[in-house]
């Protein structure tokens, strides 16, 4: 059989025995849906951009971007499949971080906490931000030791995740001299957070213009639409069954948004990418469990998100 519904990783679990199938459901897999697609694309090329002029500087008109979504809408998904694309190289001299990521957390101060959080991407001892506080560190000598740091490592990206926890005392400051790293370095940097980014991005109109906010990369939550059934298709290519389930077909699709499906405050169902996927990986495992060659709509009935 061709198993055309399939894709070519996939295709293989579909004779496996039922343990290494239900692993393979198991596993994350990453759907290339519009947005995320587009959010790639624009990721690729910055992180190109950054390659053609490694000779001659930091162009003028190089961007980074910010991408912005609520818990769950998907941001975590498209990092993660980025860095897969452009892992860590090793050569004989230097251990090569092509993509670097750091995560801000909600109890960082000021700027020794934002170069510690961002140090602790590569290990660094100055990630120890309790340390920095009895060491007479200064935020001049974390700065050079941060783009030392990225000039060695020859990272061409960065993203910063969680960067809402930049707010608080002194963001302006914070976001000023993250401007000034982001330049004097050459690494564009990518925020990413909840949508209230937004708001601290405005606070500082030359960052916000050099890491905009894009349409697309915009992560809203999924109502039952064309979006949401071409992310069901896209998901099922993973899922070993001989037989196309046909997830995204309307009948399908809408019983299984109705099972995901919340509400925003307003009476309007809507859901994201993380309830999508925990709940197709169960309906799954049920459908593998019981020998079914496709996901049948009594798996989707049985299944509670």
């Amino acid at each position: 059989m061709s198993y055309k519904h399939l894709n070519a990783s996939t295709i293989p679990y579909v004779n496996k025995p039922l343990r290494e199938r239900i692993s393979w459901v198991r596993t994350g897999h990453f759907v290339y849906y519009p947005k995320a697609n587009k959010c790639l694309e624009q990721l690729k090329w910055i992180f190109e951009q950054t390659l053609y002029h490694e000779n001659d500087g930091f162009p003028d008109d190089l961007e980074g971007l910010t991408i912005v979504g609520n818990s769950g809408a998907g941001k975590t998904s498209i990092v993660k499949e980025f860095m897969r694309l452009h892992s860590s190289e090793h050569h004989p001299t230097y251990e090569g971080y092509p993509v670097g990521y750091c995560m801000l957390k909600d109890s960082i101060t000021g700027l020794k906490g934002l170069y510690s959080a961002i140090l602790s991407a590569y290990g660094h001892p100055y990630a120890d931000s309790d340390s920095l506080k009895q060491k007479k560190i200064t935020i001049d000598q974390l700065e050079e030791t941060l783009i030392y740091i990225l000039k060695k490592t020859h990272t061409r990206l960065l993203f910063i995740d969680e960067f809402q926890h930049a707010m608080g005392r002194n963001q302006q400051a914070i976001l000023n001299q993250l401007k000034r790293t982001m330049l004097i370095s050459h690494v564009p940097f990518v925020p990413v957070g909840v949508p209230k980014v937004i708001n601290i991005l405005k606070l500082d109109s030359q960052l916000a213009d050099r890491c905009p906010v894009k349409e697309f990369s915009k992560l809203d939550f999924w109502r039952s639409n064309n979006e949401f059934r071409y992310f069901l298709k896209g998901y099922e290519s993973f899922l070993p069954f001989s037989e196309p389930s046909m997830l995204s077909s309307k009948d399908l699709s809408l019983k299984i948004f109705d099972k995901v499906k919340f509400s925003n405050g307003e009476n309007v169902g809507m859901t994201n990418l993380r309830h999508v996927v925990r709940f197709l990986k169960k309906v799954s495992v049920r459908a593998l469990k019981n020998e079914h060659e496709r996901i049948w709509e009594e798996d989707i009935n049985a299944i509670q998100n």
